[in-house]
């Protein structure tokens, strides 16, 4: 079992307490699954670090919460401004439930911020209500997309001239371009469509499996990268061994996935599945016969 510092373990609890009250069992118990082992007389130590670093530690109803913070976002009446514009266009283009998401991020922010800063975000988020211009270019495309995939629903779509079968959707904002991430019925594996690419949207009555199960990536980190290593959406940590890591991944875009992992050289390996690793050798492989070229041309 590889030793966690105690910072890391204060930082973690911190985390939990201020997301969301948690009583001292779901403390234990979460960080047990991390490979975190400590007992309720380390916690309550633990507890007065934090309450000595100046935060406000409270406890109602048997969980623990964070009131308050010793230090502020600062925030310029330019940023407040605009925020305000983001989160309405934000509003103008997603449906409900996307909304009430993106109000509680903003809320999370402001927490962070004294009461002036968010004096200044509700004057421009109210000035710039009826001034925003609508955010025309994607939303039918994206309405389109949360209508018909609702309770995860299968949507069949045209993407650079080929027909797709696409379900438990989601959007992400990569290199200046929106995504679709979504999960392909035909490979059984998530993958990123450029939603410029999406030429129809159609709906089908068909309902998706509740979990869509994609063959898991599984890849080993060694040396300081295990000790640094921020897990990516949709990751967990398999095992843990005195020199390494074990990481499984069954969310990502292959494509996203194996240029990330080379970045990471030989402090990564792959380890299943089979197909992973022949795709990720001839991902290298062409990497190398580009270079070879480039170099003699």
């Amino acid at each position: 079992m590889r030793k966690i510092d105690a910072s890391y373990r204060i930082i973690k609890i911190f985390k939990m307490l201020y997301e969301k009250p948690c009583s001292m069992t779901e403390i234990i118990d979460a960080l047990y699954f991390e490979d975190i082992i400590i007992n309720k007389e380390t916690l309550v130590k633990y507890f007065k670090t934090i309450r000595h670093s100046g935060c406000v530690l409270k406890k109602k109803n048997g969980k623990f919460s964070i009131e308050s913070i010793p230090f502020t976002l600062e925030l310029s009446n330019r940023d407040c401004e605009y925020l305000a514009v983001f989160i309405n266009l934000g509003i103008g283009l997603y449906g409900d439930n996307l909304q009430s998401d993106l109000k509680s991020a903003i809320s999370k922010i402001l927490s962070l911020a004294d009461k002036s800063v968010s004096l200044k975000y509700e004057t421009h988020f109210n000035e710039t209500k009826n001034t925003v211009p609508e955010p025309f270019i994607f939303k039918e495309k994206i309405s389109r997309l949360l209508k018909y995939g609702y309770d995860n629903s299968k949507i069949r779509i045209l993407y650079n001239g080929e027909k797709l079968l696409i379900s438990h959707i989601s959007f992400k904002y990569y290199d200046n371009s929106v995504y679709v991430h979504a999960f392909n019925e035909a490979s059984k594996s998530y993958e990123l469509y450029l939603l410029s690419g999406i030429k129809e949207i159609t709906s089908t009555p068909n309902i998706s499996s509740q979990a869509a199960f994609a063959p898991y990536t599984v890849f080993e980190l060694r040396g300081r990268l295990m000790k640094t290593y921020t897990l990516y959406e949709g990751e967990r940590v398999i095992k843990i061994k005195e020199d390494s890591i074990v990481i499984s991944n069954n969310y990502e875009d292959k494509n996203r996935l194996y240029k990330r992992l080379i970045r990471y050289g030989t402090l990564c390996k792959i380890i299943s599945t089979q197909d992973d690793i022949d795709n990720f050798k001839l991902m290298l492989s062409k990497m190398k016969n580009n270079l070879l070229n480039n170099a003699i041309s």
